[in-house]
């Protein structure tokens, strides 16, 4: 989608936001409306060369723009608290909790309204594809708008945001984060029992239940028979640019 009002010739003053994960390559460009959305499918053969491919094909992602983000999505990241944060542990800490791993780096985001750090970690060749088109290019995971998201949500105090083959469920009481964990998931079944575990475990009580859909929604839709208070919810691209463009 284009919209008509959409000047190609002044880039400079638009905004660039570019979403990569999910097997898909998203992106938006902004200036007080969205002019472009676009969307192309990724197959994971090799996520960087087909990445490659799209910047190198599409007429808009090589231009000149005011600002440009990408938000990565991927279950390696890890929470700290703003206290106990040092920047250079970062490798630490993302080792500490997801194991050792090569050909990726580390990044972070703060996320003031939680008052910790989400350090989280993407494909170095990646980083470098997207610093080639966009040199001034800031980097995010995507727990940080879901964070951010939960945080400022009155009505729902637990969140479960799905993928192909694992779950993000986070809990909230009185605006504050009480828990955010990451799940790995082979069938709708292991959906129950991971919300079971934590709601029970955090004794929470009297909840509502936000099932935010990503990817291969019937993985959570199950827990509509099992949670009460549910609410069905789209996290769409631009809602997550509108988030995260407040960083």
């Amino acid at each position: 989608m284009i919209d008509e009002s959409f000047d190609i010739s002044q880039s400079e003053n638009y905004n660039l936001f570019i979403q990569i994960g999910c097997n898909r390559l998203s992106f938006c460009v902004h200036n007080n409306k969205f002019n472009v959305l676009r969307s192309y499918p990724l197959y994971q053969s090799s996520i960087i060369s087909e990445c490659r491919t799209i910047f190198e094909r599409d007429d808009l992602l090589g231009l000149r723009y005011k600002d440009s983000r990408h938000l990565w999505i991927s279950p390696r990241c890890t929470l700290v608290p703003e206290h106990l944060f040092d920047s250079r542990d970062t490798d630490l800490y993302l080792t500490f909790n997801h194991g050792k791993t090569t050909g990726e780096q580390a990044s972070h985001n703060y996320i003031r309204s939680a008052n910790l750090y989400n350090v989280f970690s993407c494909p170095v060749a990646l980083t470098a594809l997207l610093q080639l088109f966009q040199p001034n290019i800031k980097l995010f995971h995507h727990a940080t708008p879901l964070i951010e998201l939960g945080v400022a949500d009155n009505n729902a105090n637990v969140a479960v945001y799905s993928y192909s083959d694992y779950l993000d469920i986070m809990v909230i009481e009185k605006n504050k984060l009480l828990f955010y964990n990451t799940f790995q998931i082979n069938a709708p079944e292991d959906s129950v029992y991971y919300y079971s575990l934590v709601t029970n475990s955090l004794n929470v009580k009297h909840f509502s239940t936000k099932l935010i859909y990503a990817e291969d929604c019937n993985k959570i839709a199950i827990l509509k028979d099992y949670a009460d208070n549910v609410v069905e919810y789209e996290l769409p691209i631009q809602r997550l640019y509108e988030i995260v463009s407040n960083f």
